[in-house]
């Protein structure tokens, strides 16, 4: 009966806290026609190599989200920052953010962009889902790779297209 009680007692002080936080310390709602945006986390690699599985890098780029939703025309951005996301004390200032590229097995971002996205300065990287199906095969699951210059940097996520209901907004 203790533990109820106590049980009840942290949900309702977890539910109090929540319901005070400022405006600025949550998260805004995206706009329709806003981008979708995601993080890559670079951290250093501990386990550099060229063997399956490794990279020959000193980091290692990591997106955050694993799949990401995009119809059509979508705008994706991601964001290149040179920490693990949490902390810094494996952060990665040896990376220049205007060498990170992401690398795409076909043409899911246009013929323009000739299967390649480079990141700015800032750590920027934006793309848009191509309007032509055969740009990507017709193929729903479109993998890409993280790079850093022309170096394989981190494992491949993927862009899910055409998919109406099948994922998160």
């Amino acid at each position: 009966m203790k533990k109820l009680l106590f049980v009840g007692l942290l949900t309702a002080a977890t539910m109090a806290l929540a319901c005070n936080r400022t405006s600025d310390q949550v998260a805004p709602v995206a706009k329709a026609g806003d981008p979708k945006l995601t993080p890559i986390h670079f951290t250093k690699n501990y386990h550099k190599g060229t063997n399956p599985g490794q990279y020959n890098t000193d980091c290692i780029g990591i997106v955050t989200t694993e799949q990401i939703y995009g119809d059509k025309q979508q705008k994706i951005k991601w964001k290149a920052t040179l920490d693990n996301g949490e902390s810094r004390d494996d952060e990665c200032p040896m990376v220049k953010l205007s060498t990170v590229n992401l690398r795409f097995a076909n043409d899911v971002m246009g013929t323009g962009a000739m299967k390649k996205l480079t990141s700015n300065n800032g750590g920027i990287i934006e793309g848009e889902v191509s309007n032509t199906e055969a740009d990507y095969n017709s193929t729903r699951y479109q993998k890409y790779q993280v790079y850093i210059g022309n170096e394989k940097a981190g494992p491949d996520p993927i862009i899910v297209v055409n998919c109406g209901s099948c994922g998160p907004e």
